[in-house]
């Protein structure tokens, strides 16, 4: 039997989630107490409706219309870890998680209601993403890869890479007139023709890979297990790792407007580039526990969640303010 090879940082950071639900016992209460963030596991966060919304453990949504000093709780149709979400438009967003979970909104947030894939099965979605052409894609475990043509009303199971691979997908992103995919040993794959084909590349990595950014000169970043980071000129021909100080899992990768990369992962690590991927300046979160995702607010502070943390980098000082 093949040896699965999971992922080392997202999925622990998600381990580290269930541990910490198992040893709480439910409370009897009257009223629920608000769902606080910095009490709860997060796992992605995007700009949303001026924003922000991240999700996480027990199906929660956590919206921020400041600037991610406040948050605010939301609980969809399921108890299963959301891991990922994407905003469609100002109206309608897509989360995805553990056993095939699918939350949809269409009203900027304020509701969401369950989607059924029953061609995910029962497996764990790990990602998904919104195409050039208005396609979502949603990936994940044992080489699981879905398609919605209608904004993640529904959804088609697909083939890729090639009829026996069944490493897990970490990230699928689109990079130009190409899609490329990462995950587990050392999976990089490239389509040419939006996943209708796809090549397999190679990074001379057989460790995990958990995300890949297109940046702001034509490179490609890779990023996941021991803090390995390798960089390619060449639409991933060929590869180069980047030094970076830590030895962290890397879990979460963001390009700013302005070109800056930014890397998050376990151990409350915060790296950025400003030489578009060549380079990167280490800092660490207050919490110093796993940072799933990072992205920058409208005054350029630099908005984190992760387990049990949220928090902003200030623009100016780079001192962070647990939130």
């Amino acid at each position: 039997m093949k040896r699965i090879l999971y992922r080392a940082g997202l999925i622990a950071f998600a381990g580290a989630c269930f541990v910490h639900l198992a040893s709480a016992a439910p409370a009897m209460v009257a009223k629920p107490d608000p769902i606080r963030a910095q009490h709860t596991a997060l796992f992605d966060v995007v700009r949303f409706n001026g924003g922000f919304v991240a999700v996480g453990e027990r199906g929660v949504v956590m919206h921020s219309d400041d600037g991610g000093k406040s948050w605010q709780g939301v609980q969809t149709p399921t108890s299963r870890t959301l891991v990922s979400v994407v905003v469609i438009d100002k109206e309608r967003a897509v989360a995805v998680g553990h056993g095939a979970s699918i939350v949809r909104t269409t009203d900027g947030g304020r509701s969401w209601k369950a989607v059924e894939a029953d061609e995910a099965g029962s497996d764990s979605i790990l990602g998904i993403t919104l195409l050039g052409d208005g396609r979502l894609v949603a990936y994940g475990a044992y080489g699981m890869y879905l398609e919605s043509a209608d904004q993640g009303l529904t959804w088609t199971r697909r083939k890729v890479v090639g009829d026996d691979f069944e490493w897990h997908i970490s990230h699928v992103t689109e990079v130009g007139p190409r899609l490329y995919l990462v995950g587990e040993a050392g999976t990089i794959a490239v389509s040419p023709d939006r996943g209708e084909t796809w090549t397999k590349l190679d990074a001379q990595y057989k460790g995990s890979f958990f995300g890949l950014l297109g940046l702001k000169d034509g490179a490609l970043l890779a990023y996941g297990m021991r803090g390995n980071v390798f960089r390619s000129d060449d639409h991933g021909a060929s590869w180069t790792q980047v030094p970076l100080a830590s030895k962290s899992a890397l879990n979460g990768g963001t390009v700013a407007e302005d070109g800056r990369v930014v890397l998050v992962g376990n151990n409350g690590l915060i790296a950025v580039s400003r030489d578009n991927g060549r380079s990167f300046e280490i800092s660490g979160s207050p919490e110093g526990t796993p940072i799933a995702k990072a992205a920058y607010a409208a005054d350029g502070a630099l908005v984190y969640v992760g387990y049990l943390a949220t928090g902003r980098l200030a623009p100016a000082s780079g001192a962070a303010s647990a939130k």
